[in-house]
């Protein structure tokens, strides 16, 4: 999936997820004043890291048990600026759905003059049954 600041992921879709072009999705890649980050709404936001890539399910389940809801930005604005290739999101929809995102291309150095960036991901979405 490609990310960029003309459109959205959506992840409670049912069946797989898809993006959609009015931003109103759950996941927003936007960037503004001195970087860009990965943007929510409703859905928890928080990096895994660990020292073999592949998170699963019970890896982001265990890492978003710990990102309670306050209100606040905390884990629903993501700086992006130390993601690289390679990097993991786990993602929580308010459904309970649980989604993997892993960074295969970031793009943000012309963000500021050209509105160019864009992030590409590979998006893995455990349903809640």
């Amino acid at each position: 999936m490609t990310l960029n600041e003309k459109n959205s992921l959506y992840l409670h879709d049912g069946k797989r997820p898809a993006t959609r072009e009015n931003r109103k999705g759950d996941v927003r890649f936007t960037c503004k004043d001195v970087g860009c980050s990965l943007q929510s709404d409703d859905s928890l936001i928080v990096q895994y890291i660990a020292e073999e890539a592949g998170a699963t399910l019970g890896d982001c389940r265990w890492i978003l048990g710990g990102a309670e809801d306050e209100g606040g930005d905390v884990y629903h604005d993501f700086p992006l600026a130390a993601a690289s290739a390679g990097s993991e999101f786990c993602v929580k929809h308010p459904s309970g759905d649980i989604a993997l995102l892993v960074v295969q291309v970031k793009s943000t150095a012309l963000w500021d003059t050209s509105g160019v960036s864009f992030l590409m991901a590979d998006v893995t979405v455990w349903r809640a049954t």
